[in-house]
């Protein structure tokens, strides 16, 4: 809408009042550019405003929360901001103090805005108290919401999400691409802080102006941050606004291209050349986007008409060498029961990268490992009935190669002589007076005679494995 600069003047004048010293110097900002709700009906006199929706604004809240234009906020919103701030009360950030914005009417005075050829908008925040940010967050309404019902979170989309910005002067430059609207909308800003959980809420009434929407989008910068090896290759992915893959478009990078100030101009000449959805470079007034050779410059412009997020993947040329796999055992033979530390620290790699082990046994019985996974484990054994080698393999891998090795370990059984059973297989045929069986400590006993042998039968190791039960000695005599 068209305003008077008298008006506006004659408004700067009246703030000149004493009223001006009541603003709380915890304020800090709102969106001047174009002019937030609060903003305009701060800059168009307060104590009486000749505009419909201010004065209506006044009468419900009063005039303070005008004077107060740069403090919309919420003390402990921390990214909360849908729990902190509901339906009905966003342009008011669920603070009473500012409850007359919430106003849901048709005639709160608006901003013509259109694009840039680039499909951006610069909006404009002036910071009245710079704060560190998390981030910026932009909000537009939808297609068919209606300015005469309350603003709810389910009547705005996304359009824009920017991290730190730099502070010029007092003024928060904010660059955003628009979306395709035409018509009458609210822009809804969330400032989070990262530095407190406070956070500042606005709206600003615009009108999206029709005309020719731009071809393209600017996506942001593509920026060499140093030089990459002959053969790396570089790809620029869209995406869908779900996630899905659209379009991938790949240069790989030959000899005379691989300096920081030469990698981006011959990513983009491809990109330009193959993509029907993107494009790199320098954007001018016609919409026409040219690449420059420099490491810094160019920006990556997508359709417009697309609505879509892009993602460049940097894959390095594969020059791995393999890992070699060390492994070490302490002892290398037991007799009976026993246990063997296992080693593959000695492991490397020669590119430096870091190596996962992963430990199995390949050969033998009566052994168990007491972790499959990690630099260390330990082979455990218990007494075998017969001599046996146990073979435990160790195989590494930097992620991309492996390599494996094998110990063995000579496992003997103890104590000399036959045994009939291994303990406790065989429980229930245990004769009095006659089973031998080779107990976990690797000794041989004999079931006692009639009637104590009858205690050999009974399946509780706790209380008659012999040797390492509580009462063995009742069932059981060593050889």
């Amino acid at each position: 809408m068209n305003r008077i600069p008298f008006l506006r003047w004659m408004s700067r004048i009246v703030l000149l009042s004493p009223l001006v010293a009541t603003s709380p110097a915890w304020s800090h900002g709102s969106m001047i550019i174009p002019e937030s709700r609060v903003y305009n009906c701060f800059l168009n006199n307060p104590e009486n405003p000749t505009d419909p929706a201010c004065r209506a604004a006044k009468d419900l809240g009063g005039s303070q929360a005008f004077y107060d234009w740069n403090g919309v906020n919420q003390a402990n919103a921390n990214s909360n901001h849908q729990a902190v701030v509901p339906d009905g009360k966003l342009c008011s950030g669920n603070n009473p103090t500012f409850r007359g914005l919430d106003l849901a009417r048709g005639d709160w005075q608006a901003t013509s805005i259109a694009p840039r050829a680039d499909g951006t908008f610069e909006f404009v925040f002036r910071g009245t108290a710079p704060h560190a940010t998390k981030d910026w967050i932009f909000y537009v309404t939808r297609h068919g919401w209606s300015p005469t019902q309350p603003l709810r979170w389910a009547d705005l989309f996304e359009f824009c999400r920017l991290g730190h910005v730099p502070l010029d002067g007092d003024r928060y430059r904010l660059r955003c691409p628009l979306p395709q609207l035409t018509g009458r909308h609210i822009v809804y800003t969330v400032w989070q802080r990262s530095d407190s959980t406070e956070a500042f809420y606005t709206c600003t009434d615009v009108e999206f102006t029709g005309g020719t929407n731009p071809t393209w989008t600017d996506a942001g910068p593509l920026t060499a941050q140093n030089a990459l090896p002959v053969g790396t290759a570089i790809s620029l992915r869209l995406f869908s606004a779900g996630g899905a893959d659209v379009e991938t478009t790949t240069h790989t990078l030959v000899a005379g291209q691989a300096a920081a100030a030469d990698w981006p101009f011959f990513v983009a000449q491809t990109v330009n050349a193959q993509s029907t959805r993107a494009r790199i470079g320098v954007i001018d007034a016609a919409g026409t986007v040219t690449p420059v050779r420099a490491a810094n410059g160019n920006r990556v412009y997508t359709l417009a008409s697309a609505n879509l997020r892009h993602q460049v993947d940097i894959r390095l040329p594969d020059t791995n060498t393999p890992p070699t796999a060390v492994v070490s055992a302490n002892p290398t033979s037991v007799t009976g029961a026993g246990d063997v530390a296992l080693s593959g620290a000695g492991s490397s790699d020669p590119d430096g990268q870091a190596l996962t082990f992963q430990w199995q046994i390949v050969a033998g019985a009566h052994a168990t490992l007491t972790a499959t996974t990690g630099a260390q484990s330990t082979l455990r054994l218990t007494a075998p009935a017969q001599d046996q080698t146990v073979t435990v393999q160790l195989t590494v891998s930097d992620g991309v190669a492996t390599d494996s090795r094998t110990v063995a370990i000579t496992h003997r059984k103890a104590g000399g002589g036959n045994v009939d059973y291994v303990y406790p297989a065989g429980i229930g045929n245990y004769v009095a007076g006659q089973t031998i069986v080779l107990g976990s400590d690797g000794q041989r006993y004999q079931c006692r005679p009639y009637p104590q042998g009858g205690w050999c039968n009974i399946n509780s190791a706790y209380h008659y494995a012999p040797g390492t039960g509580t009462h063995w000695q009742d069932a059981w005599v060593r050889l």
